[in-house]
């Protein structure tokens, strides 16, 4: 990486990536960093033919714009974004952990307590940005950053949200989503894949994430061993058969978590939940106060 500094920061280790962008812990060399310190640097890998590279370009502005308009303490909050020798970056909030899909492959178990409050955090910032009139469209454990005290969880990533609806605007993302290797979960509703995405499809999303969090993470006894593929693997090919309605189908969680699921779920729009603050007030009764 040849890039030394961006805005007063100097690129420090390598968190993670995918094909065209890597994010780095940035520190500052200035007496009073404009965005404390450390931040979290995401660069731009421009790649392909003219055409695609401005695609790229323009998706990557697309995302530091929508996002450095967001304040929530559940969203990952993007300062700055620029062009640094060549390169487009963006200056974002460093948290001090690694994105759900992470912990979701260790073998470590949690408490239900615990997930239903992480999952609780996830909704307050998918409730936010829709009543700003976005939909992410890509709500998945891998967009969610938890701190490893779990006591920071923020959803990130706008690269293919959908924006209020102008004349002249459109989205240019319609039919994107996230289907896991082989098919084995998808999170992309019925609408959405036909690139009719609204924040019922978010709602699905959710729904798929926080179903797959519990029958990963979730702690019981004389199976915390399992790994994820083990917990996953068969369930999700029963749910893709039409033999159970969700994964945690036969986990010993409440019936009333186990119905907030299979409403978000819902493949016909129209019997899934209308707003994610409906989701949230049933969620907020099976939480200990």
């Amino acid at each position: 990486m040849r890039i030394k500094n961006f805005g007063g920061y100097s690129l420090g280790e390598y968190l993670g990536g995918g094909l065209y962008t890597k994010v780095y812990k940035g520190y500052s060399f200035l007496a009073k960093p404009p965005y404390g310190n450390p931040v979290a640097i995401k660069i731009l890998y421009l790649k392909g033919n003219f055409w695609e590279r401005n695609k790229l370009l323009k998706q990557f502005e697309r995302e530091a714009s929508i996002a450095m308009n967001l304040e929530h303490p559940n969203i990952v909050k993007v300062y700055n974004f620029g062009r640094f020798d060549s390169h487009y970056a963006m200056i974002m909030e460093y948290i001090d952990g690694k994105n759900l899909k992470e912990y979701l492959y260790e073998r470590e178990k949690w408490t239900l307590e615990l997930i239903l409050d992480i999952c609780y955090k996830i909704g307050k910032g998918l409730e936010y940005i829709h009543k700003n009139n976005i939909v992410h469209k890509d709500v998945k454990p891998d967009n969610v950053l938890i701190s490893y005290d779990f006591k920071v969880v923020k959803l990130t990533d706008f690269g293919i949200a959908k924006l209020p609806k102008r004349f002249w605007r459109k989205d240019i993302f319609p039919k994107s989503g996230t289907v896991t290797k082989f098919g084995i979960i998808s999170y992309i509703s019925p609408e959405q894949s036909e690139g009719n995405a609204t924040f019922q499809s978010d709602i699905y999303s959710f729904g798929v994430t926080m179903d797959e969090i519990i029958t990963a993470k979730l702690s019981i006894e004389g199976k915390n061993e399992e790994d994820y593929f083990k917990r996953i693997d068969i369930r999700a090919y029963r749910k893709n058969t039409g033999k159970q309605r969700i994964l945690c189908e036969d986990l010993p969680i409440p019936e009333e978590l186990k119905k907030i699921i299979e409403k978000a779920t819902e493949p016909d729009v129209n019997l899934r939940y209308e707003n994610m603050t409906e989701l949230l007030q049933n969620l907020d009764k099976l939480i200990i106060k």
